[in-house]
């Protein structure tokens, strides 16, 4: 009797078979990548700040991996270029790396999620601290390219 309670107490799970551990380790892997790919910046935002004064007037976000504003703002500025937004350009300025950090701090962004505004010259418009809406991102788009022009 002291035996069967031994046995039963001391049930352990039965080791997977090798091809049910690949098949999960491949899954957890695979949706891992899927995950991390959905939380970069997607509608192909260039990184690259030197287009600032580069003749078009540009939009800067300041953008942090995985932060609810910028994902927001992402959002905001996708709608915006649906809707035929083509005469501004978007860049994001990542603060996860130290030129787009050194780039936020140097013209005055709080933090993730703010988008600042420059003529063709590259000389800082105006900003909007996480924009609401496509609306919004117009509305200073189009008076900064209507200076421009």
């Amino acid at each position: 009797m002291a035996q069967r309670q031994r046995a039963a107490g001391n049930s352990t799970p039965a080791p997977l078979p090798r091809w049910a551990r690949w098949t999960t380790a491949l899954g957890i892997i695979g949706a891992s990548a899927f995950f991390i790919m959905a939380l970069l910046p997607d509608e192909g935002l260039s990184t690259d700040l030197s287009q600032v004064g580069q003749g078009k007037p540009v939009a800067v976000l300041t953008f942090e991996t995985a932060h609810p504003a910028s994902m927001s703002v992402m959002d905001r500025i996708a709608e915006f270029r649906s809707e035929g937004g083509d005469e501004i350009d978007f860049l994001v300025a990542d603060l996860g790396t130290p030129d787009g950090d050194a780039f936020a701090r140097r013209h005055g962004a709080p933090g993730p999620g703010v988008l600042i505004f420059f003529d063709a010259a590259g000389q800082r418009q105006r900003s909007l601290d996480v924009p609401q809406s496509s609306e919004e991102i117009g509305r200073v788009a189009e008076s900064v390219t209507r200076a421009a022009y």
